[in-house]
């Protein structure tokens, strides 16, 4: 009976290694699960990461892309708005000098009109300085011969008086 004793004691301590070893390999497979995860976990995380720089890079590129395709753009426009502009300045610039012209040209001519005007006056004043001198002749001419006669005419008296 002793050896039977000994068995049944025995049998539970068996039971309860095989439960314990259960017990064990259970919590080394949580372990390994909660290894497993967390490794999963920072594998997940570093790629979450690395894409995050990733796509910020890329972002980035686009930007700068985007950013030459619309100064290329611009470019186009604003040298498209230049020439336009050169050709609307060159315009108003031949309108300008067209209008010069015309003023340089009616300039002349009111010069000329001005000169032909200076002489003509020049010319009735100078006619009208000698009809003056004429004039001025004729009268000195009669008032020397109104005073001849009456100085004749004076003398005459004189000699009868006396």
């Amino acid at each position: 009976m002793p050896g039977k004793r000994r068995l049944q004691a025995a049998a539970p301590t068996m039971a309860e290694d095989e439960l314990l070893l259960l017990q064990s390999q259970v919590l080394a497979e949580e372990e390994a699960a909660k290894k497993k995860r967390e490794m999963l976990t920072r594998f997940l995380q570093d790629k979450l990461a690395k894409e995050k720089c990733n796509s910020t890079l890329n972002l980035q590129k686009l930007n700068t892309q985007w950013r030459a395709v619309l100064r290329e753009t611009k470019d186009k426009e604003l040298r498209r708005d230049i020439e336009i502009l050169s050709q609307t300045f060159e315009r108003v610039m031949d309108c300008k000098d067209s209008i010069i012209e015309s003023l340089a040209t009616d300039l002349e001519e009111a010069e000329e009109q001005h000169a032909q005007a200076l002489r003509s006056h020049l010319h009735n004043v100078d006619r009208l300085l000698q009809l003056q001198r004429c004039r001025l002749v004729c009268l000195e001419e009669g008032y020397d011969a109104q005073l001849e006669a009456l100085k004749m005419e004076f003398e005459a008296e004189r000699y009868k008086e006396g």
